[in-house]
């Protein structure tokens, strides 16, 4: 199964819309949208800060918003095996 990050790089490039574009859009700063692109949950203050912005920005790219938080709730359950 496909993760998370590389569901939303691909997305993103798909529309051929680059991270600084995509920041301004959204209102997610680009440090966020890098981190959520490259899986790296420690960039985040907290939590829910990463559900919330991996929510919009999945639905910015048109993505299904709860395919992705399940991809992300898959890995943390990885992690902790």
């Amino acid at each position: 199964m496909e993760s998370y990050g590389l569901m939303l790089k691909k997305a993103r490039e798909a529309k051929k819309v680059d991270i600084e574009q995509a920041a301004r859009e959204t209102s997610i700063s680009q440090q966020y949208i890098v981190a959520l692109e490259e899986e790296d949950e420690k960039v985040f203050p907290g939590e829910p800060y990463l559900y919330g912005f991996l929510k919009n920005y999945a639905e910015y790219l048109g993505v299904n918003s709860e395919t992705a938080c399940v991809l992300y709730k898959n890995k943390k359950i990885q992690e902790e095996i």
